[in-house]
């Protein structure tokens, strides 16, 4: 089964029966950074290669970091006390939600407003956000959910097929054969010092986002998709706000890793952007 059909199975995912669920450890020892992993779950939504990318990038800072379950995250109410900043990467959002619970998105509210970062990326913001509006390529008419975890009060709306349709090949017989491409997007140097403007990185299926009007002043804008001469050309592509006492950054492309000539590779350009904001999360 493809990402793109089980994106469309997500509300069917979300009624899976708890007992269904496979048995897992609650033991958690606490790091810097706790990074979402339930690709031992069937049907479980964590793109495994951006997994590893994002754990790569927090070796290379020195960043401690260990993985956390929809189960982990279910069962502990005081992951403030054990992180400083939460990742939910890449995949599919419906897989999220199947797993994770109402005792799940409390625990993650409460460790945002308690002071706690949330990374979303592609996927992760999708589940973050309180409505998601899905339209795979120029023929199919969008398709509207909303989510239960609504820590981002607006859209997250995609593809932006003006970067590239879900369903449009990339030429590459494995690996990402469809819905994958780089992209350059302007970043706002202001809010990430040192940063360069322009930085090109992985467009694979994330969203464009639309606060909802009461939210529209208390978001910063951290990067906009340049794509001249598309309604695309502008549009947020990663976005920042608090949260209560803490902070939630959302990217719809991937800066864990990149995208070149059919090969995932690791660039330094992106990781230093995910750095930087990791600090921010972290003040």
């Amino acid at each position: 089964m493809t990402l793109k059909d089980r994106f469309h199975l997500s509300i069917i995912c979300i009624i899976v029966a708890v007992s269904s669920f496979p048995s897992e450890s609650f033991s958690l020892n606490g790091a810097d950074v706790a990074v979402y992993n339930d690709t031992s779950y069937p049907e479980g939504g964590a793109w495994r290669e951006g997994i590893d990318a994002i754990k790569a990038m927090l070796d290379s800072y020195g960043y401690r970091h260990e993985d956390i379950t929809p189960d982990q995250i279910n069962n502990t109410g005081n992951l403030h006390s054990l992180y400083k900043v939460i990742i939910i990467g890449g995949g599919w959002a419906g897989g999220y939600n199947a797993y994770i619970n109402r005792s799940g998105y409390e625990n993650i509210r409460q460790f945002v407003s308690s002071g706690g970062g949330y990374f979303g990326i592609c996927a992760g913001s999708y589940f973050a956000s309180e409505v998601v509006m899905w339209k795979p390529n120029f023929s199919t008419p969008f398709e509207v959910y909303h989510y239960p975890l609504g820590i981002f009060h607006g859209v997250a709306r995609g593809a932006v097929l003006s970067v590239k349709a879900w369903t449009s090949p990339t030429g590459c017989v494995s690996g990402i054969t469809e819905g994958g491409a780089m992209t350059t997007v302007r970043i706002d140097s202001s809010l990430v010092p040192g940063v360069r403007s322009d930085v090109r990185m992985l467009y694979y299926g994330g969203p464009v986002f639309i606060p909802f009007p009461d939210q529209t002043g208390e978001i910063s804008v951290v990067g906009r998709y340049e794509v001249p001469r598309t309604p695309a050309d502008g549009t947020p592509a990663m976005i920042l706000f608090q949260y209560g006492g803490g902070r939630v950054f959302l990217s719809s492309p991937h800066p864990e890793i990149s995208f070149d000539e059919c090969t995932l590779y690791y660039d330094p350009e992106t990781w230093e952007l995910m750095n930087s904001i990791l600090s921010l999360l972290m003040e």
